[in-house]
């Protein structure tokens, strides 16, 4: 049967077509020792077309070898790396953040002395940890580290739309103040910095920054216009606002 289906060559030498394009009469050449027609079929040679046969029924029955999950297999590996390289980012991009730490460094390239603070953890997270060290920076494609400028700030992205969740959550329907702060940046941009101020369930007041843009004046009409974009792009209730400052 394994010759019938998996022989790839069925008319070789050897009595290889038995079975396959031919069927057997010699009924007498059965058992004769090396006469015998069954051997002669079976051939001496490993690579014979009834070996060979035979291998590929047996790979084709050994499930654990198919190639679909050798596939698998890979791609859960795969997934385990990325989840592991993402995680030592967003563990070190979150410390920094609440320890209100700077991210890059003057020069980021492998000889700098001075990375930044963001390349340093990891590095220092590698020593450590012999998969983090095996899977991060210069042990992966340049495609898959997710450590660049952009993942950084995607990530802080992310965590600044949970943060402003939760405030949401605390404001509820509750009456709330905004508060605006004009102040300049590092490149000397001007910026202004939304609070909301308002009282929690428990009757506490709490003020939470909640916003940060940049602009180009502080005119009243900037104003108006950028808390008109920050309330509708957060859905805030205008109802709701009972001061300002």
């Amino acid at each position: 049967m394994a010759c019938y289906l998996f022989s790839p060559k069925p008319d070789g030498p050897f009595g290889s077509n038995m079975f396959t394009k031919q069927d057997f009469r010699s009924w007498k050449k059965f058992n004769v020792g090396k006469r015998c027609a069954f051997l002669n079929h079976i051939g001496d040679s490993p690579c014979s077309s009834h070996n060979n046969a035979m291998k590929t029924c047996e790979d084709l029955l050994n499930q654990s070898m198919h190639v679909n999950n050798i596939i698998n297999i890979q791609s859960s590996e795969q997934v385990c790396k990325n989840r592991l390289r993402l995680k030592t980012s967003i563990d070190t991009i979150c410390w920094l953040a609440f320890q209100a730490c700077a991210f890059k460094g003057h020069k980021e390239t492998p000889e700098s002395s001075n990375i930044g603070n963001f390349l340093d953890m990891i590095k220092l997270v590698a020593s450590y940890n012999d998969k983090v060290a095996q899977f991060m920076l210069e042990n992966t494609l340049y495609n898959a580290k997710y450590t660049s400028h952009h993942i950084q700030k995607e990530i802080l992205h992310i965590f600044s739309r949970k943060v402003r969740s939760h405030i949401l959550e605390e404001i509820g329907d509750s009456k709330f103040c905004i508060i605006f702060y004009e102040t300049h940046d590092e490149s000397k941009k001007q910026q202004i910095t939304t609070v909301l101020r308002f009282v929690d369930k428990d009757g506490n007041i709490k003020e939470r920054f909640f916003d940060i843009v940049h602009v180009k004046d502080t005119t009243t009409a900037t104003l108006k216009k950028e808390l008109s974009v920050i309330l509708f792009r957060q859905n805030l209730d205008v109802s709701n606002i009972c001061g300002q400052g």
